[in-house]
């Protein structure tokens, strides 16, 4: 088992400096190996798979998979290349899940 592990998938530059913090790095040639590295790492009960922004067309399915499951917590990153602003409705998930509230609702500001 693998709890309270963290693992990044994205682009080689996007991951490079995690690795150094202990991040398990995934850098998929194709979607396909996005998605079969995506199944195992949640498979194998990684506690924290972060994806960058780019990740989202090609793991979005599974992700919503796993919104109601304890373990992953899924986290969207920009990439290196900076922010495409395509993480938000991942986070107002994990918001939704970890409070029980829209924190990001329009109609709370």
């Amino acid at each position: 088992m693998a709890e309270g592990k963290i693992a990044f998938i994205g682009d080689a530059d996007s991951v490079l400096g995690f690795r150094a913090l202990g991040v398990e790095t995934v850098v998929p040639e194709d979607p396909e190996e996005a998605r079969e590295q995506f199944a195992r790492l949640v498979k194998e009960r990684t506690s924290i798979i972060m994806i960058t922004e780019n990740m989202i067309d090609h793991l979005q399915e599974q992700i919503d998979e796993t919104v109601h499951m304890a373990i992953p917590s899924v986290v969207v990153l920009p990439g290196i290349t900076g922010t495409q602003k395509r993480g938000e409705d991942t986070i107002r998930e994990l918001i939704i899940r970890a409070v029980g509230v829209d924190l990001m609702s329009e109609e709370l500001k």
